[in-house]
């Protein structure tokens, strides 16, 4: 009975475990969904009001339990406001800190945001906020909990916990350096319609032929050089090895004393595929921030990328890491091989 009795405790703690796996599994992909389809409204406001997208984000996957709750499922109000005084449009009612209190509803998520952008802008509470670097996140959640504005204990920890584990901060660097456009392009999608008014004028701006001087190589491309620290996060390993994705194709950035052989059993790929996906040798070993690709590169470069100019100390391999291109295919397209001998300033074709 006694043996029996323990079959069925480790039995019941198995599938606990297995039922809690697959819960952090789940809000973890729910995690991910909810950064990927709001952080651009994130970006655009820390544009506009100054407040780290990092931080609008991690308040808006916690505060709306990543889009499920009901106010944020029924009224769009992914930060919790309430109505107070001033408020003049549509409400709902919710128990709260008292039951039945009345929180704002907003038409779309992207009002709710910039509501919650407002409301930290205009409210003298939060101006300290303000005078704090925009990329300091620690600072920013820490100073949201000391001027009150939420009563939990853990709420600064469990905002940096949540832009610490997604990699939150990513999308503040994107807007301080300038690499993220807000949504002004809506806009500004209408003046080619009306340049096609004058259409005397476009023949004469042919003569110049920009496109054809591809000797004058800050023109070559039309987009810039990818920053693969930068790319677009869009899960996690069990390891906290970050799976990014560079032109559809997914990688990692390794960490000090990896393997081919922990990292293949970490990502669920055989070290063959490894191998092969980033022409390595089978017992290559990793330092900090190589990037190791987990799925087949491409064989020519997205839209926009016509060439590379080789910089100082540059190879091929790492010009293949860049554009996520297959490197054999790198070798075709220039006439090239293993022993070729590159110099700076030499044009790569990347398509």
């Amino acid at each position: 009975m006694a043996s029996k009795f323990r079959y069925i405790v480790l039995l019941v703690l198995l599938i606990g475990s297995l039922f809690s796996h697959s819960q952090n599994t789940q809000r973890k992909k729910e995690t991910l969904d909810y950064i990927d389809r709001y952080k651009d409204i994130a970006m655009t406001e820390m544009v506009k009001y100054k407040i780290p997208a990092s931080i609008t984000l991690a308040q808006g996957i916690l505060e709306s339990g990543n889009g499920k709750s009901k106010l944020a499922t029924k009224g769009n109000n992914h930060f919790g406001i309430k109505c107070h005084n001033d408020w003049k449009g549509k409400t709902m009612r919710q128990d709260d800190d008292a039951p039945q209190e009345c929180f704002r509803v907003y038409k779309n998520a992207e009002e709710s945001y910039n509501d919650h952008s407002k409301f930290l802008k205009n409210s003298p509470r939060y101006a300290s906020l303000f005078k704090l670097e925009i990329t300091d996140y620690k600072g920013w959640a820490k100073g949201l909990k000391k001027a009150g504005y939420a009563t939990s204990p853990v709420y600064a920890n469990a905002l940096i916990n949540l832009i610490e584990d997604y990699d939150l901060q990513q999308y503040d660097q994107m807007v301080v350096k300038k690499k993220f456009k807000p949504h002004k392009k809506n806009k500004e999608e209408v003046k080619p319609a009306k340049k096609e008014e004058p259409v005397q004028e476009v023949k004469p701006a042919k003569k110049a032929k920009p496109k054809k001087i591809k000797k004058n190589k800050a023109v070559v491309n039309a987009a810039p050089v990818p920053v693969l620290g930068e790319c677009m996060v869009v899960g996690m390993t069990p390891d906290h090895h970050y799976i990014r994705e560079n032109f559809g194709v997914k990688f990692v950035l390794t960490k000090d004393g990896d393997n081919l052989d922990n990292l293949a059993k970490e990502l669920k790929i055989s070290k063959r595929q490894l191998v092969k996906y980033n022409n390595l040798g089978t017992k290559t070993k990793f330092s900090s921030n190589e990037v190791l690709y987990i799925g087949p590169k491409r064989n020519k470069a997205a839209s926009g990328y016509k060439v590379h100019v080789i910089q100082p100390g540059e190879t091929l391999s790492q010009v293949s890491r860049l554009y996520a291109v297959k490197l054999e295919r790198l070798f075709k397209m220039n006439g090239l091989d293993e022993n070729s001998v590159l110099s700076v300033g030499q044009e790569i074709r990347l398509r």
